[in-house]
């Protein structure tokens, strides 16, 4: 066998098995025990085989295939399977190739999973969908040997007018979501406005602060030149008051 060595000086077969697999020792024909890591010795005629299966963790991909969603929409769906032989002695005498059971098995799964959502829900549920498939498959996968430790979808691919299709209705929304936020924005700004009208309307002197601190900015900037409305009406007004111009002054 190619997986046993010759020992020619003492007409022996020499094998060795590692830690990171399973060895299923078959003796004329018959399963006869899981050998443990180490080596081992067969004479030369024995009629022994050993089978390798991985302890390790293994992949299975299925590639986008296309299905058709419950709204009548081909899709292309793909898949990473992760997955251990815990059972080798399942595995191996219970199917002919366990890597392509569970190929089969993610497949239809997958099929009656798709079928069963519109094209939104698919895309919108990808992480229930992959829940969906791991409970799905997991007991089939247990049936022959292995443990599914994670099943995950890939990609979703929808054909190019759809695409086409679903991107406007995103632009669409993004615009809305836009145009609403700048609508909110406007709202509070004409509220803003109407609270400080109402407030200078209400307090005369709150206004005029405004005038002044306006006015103080103005004069600030080189150049400017500032003209106070009713300035000599009241510049009169106060030589009018003023106790130099002798009113209410009597000689006797």
């Amino acid at each position: 066998m190619e997986d046993l060595k010759k020992v020619l000086w003492g007409l022996q077969k020499e094998a060795v098995v590692y830690d990171y697999e399973h060895a299923l020792l078959y003796q004329d024909g018959k399963f006869t025990r899981i050998l443990p890591p180490g080596k081992y010795r067969f004479p030369y005629n024995a009629n022994v085989q050993i089978t390798r299966v991985s302890k390790r963790l293994l992949s299975e991909v299925i590639s986008g295939q296309e299905i058709l969603t419950a709204d009548r929409i081909g899709v292309r769906v793909s898949l990473i399977a992760k997955y251990q032989v815990t059972d080798p002695v399942l595995a191996v005498n219970g199917t002919q190739d366990y890597a392509e059971q569970l190929h089969q098995d993610l497949q239809l799964v997958l099929r009656d999973a798709v079928a069963a959502r519109s094209v939104e829900q698919l895309l919108d549920a990808r992480g229930e969908l992959s829940e969906e498939l791991m409970k799905a498959c997991a007991p089939q996968a247990a049936e022959y040997g292995l443990t599914l430790r994670r099943v995950g979808v890939r990609d979703i691919v929808l054909p190019g007018q759809v695409r086409t299709i679903f991107m406007q209705e995103v632009e669409a929304d993004r615009k809305g979501r836009a145009a609403l936020v700048a609508a909110r924005h406007e709202v509070a700004a004409a509220r803003a406005r109407a609270n400080t009208a109402k407030i200078l309307t209400e307090n005369p002197a709150v206004l005029r602060l405004q005038e002044i601190d306006a006015l103080v900015q103005l004069a600030s900037k080189h150049g400017n030149v500032i003209l106070l409305p009713n300035l000599a009406d009241l510049l009169v007004r106060r030589a009018d008051l003023s106790p130099s111009n002798g009113a209410g002054a009597e000689t006797e």
